[in-house]
């Protein structure tokens, strides 16, 4: 009995908490018509539909164990370059090039799904870059389209190449290098650099001064590893500070793990983000550029920051 007493005290202190958070918030969260995150149970009317295509994110080999039913299989590497670092946003030629060779044109709905709660929305982020929006990800990745009962097959489609057409790279999702200096240099009170490396990565290798730090995991359930909610999102970053009306330009090493944030900030109403594509990586190769490090702590040597 005392243990059903305190299950029942501790969940109207948590309706309390997020009553308090609704009545006190007077931001302005953008309405988001099209989700851009799909169940796996959702993903069932899509499969065999025209004028989808389903990307699979897996390796070649772990396409080649099994996948979603027509799905086409495009990897990190063929997304991302190598300069000036490492996972860089891939040029207009080549995104168009790739997009075309999986049978994707610019009217086609493109449905993603990984393994590691990146890749996915790293292609999202991309299309978004070359101005292609009608793109979702899967919620949950593989492990959730297996736990959906979604037959995988190892059959490899037969695609028909068509021509996708990228537009000019949209600065409203990009920030570069010169932008995050620049507010180190001269704090702006309504931009927050948004940092979701590891407390481990900060310990090691430092963080740029006045980014706030929260692990991208946090933004999944450990349950079964699908994106929080909407409120859910909402009370974390208020909680944080970081508000709709803020521009917030998102980070990690490589910018890989800073993708799954883009999109549950967008689903969440949020549109003022964008992300540090050479993030880290390019952020300390370069000597000049300040580390905010913990107290006693040294800077990591240059060579140590690839």
């Amino acid at each position: 009995m005392r243990h059903f007493a305190k299950k029942i005290t501790i969940f109207f202190a948590m309706v309390l908490l997020i009553s308090a958070f609704a009545g006190c918030n007077t931001h302005k969260y953008a309405k988001t018509e099209n989700s851009l995150i799909v169940s796996a149970e959702e993903l069932k009317d899509y499969i065999g539909k025209e004028n989808v295509v389903i990307v699979d994110m897996q390796s070649t080999d772990g396409y080649a164990a099994g996948h979603v039913e027509g799905a086409v299989n495009i990897q990190n590497a063929d997304i991302t370059i190598n300069v000036p670092v490492s996972t860089m946003l891939t040029s207009a030629r080549k995104m168009e090039t790739l997009m075309g060779s999986k049978g994707v044109t610019n009217d086609t709905l493109v449905i993603a799904y990984d393994t590691n709660k990146m890749s996915a929305s790293r292609l999202l982020w991309s299309l978004f870059m070359y101005g292609h929006e009608n793109v979702k990800v899967v919620d949950g990745g593989l492990d959730a389209i297996k736990a959906a009962g979604i037959t995988l097959t190892t059959e490899v489609p037969v695609v028909t190449e068509t021509t996708f057409t990228t537009k000019e790279p949209s600065q409203n999702w990009l920030a570069t290098k010169k932008d995050v200096l620049n507010q180190v240099n001269n704090p702006n009170k309504n931009v927050i650099l948004y940092d979701v490396r590891s407390d481990a990565e900060y310990y090691t290798d430092g963080k740029i001064p006045t980014a706030i730090m929260r692990e991208y995991i946090n933004n999944f359930y450990s349950v079964d590893g699908t994106f929080k909610s909407v409120q859910t999102t909402k009370i974390d970053h208020l909680k944080l500070g970081i508000y709709p009306e803020n521009e917030i330009i998102i980070f990690c090493k490589s910018s890989m793990r800073a993708c799954p944030v883009f999109v549950q900030l967008y689903e969440a109403g949020y549109r003022n983000i964008r992300i540090y594509d050479g993030a880290m990586l390019e952020w300390s190769s370069d000597s000049t550029n300040p580390l905010e490090m913990p107290a006693g702590a040294q800077p990591p040597k240059k060579n140590d920051a690839s």
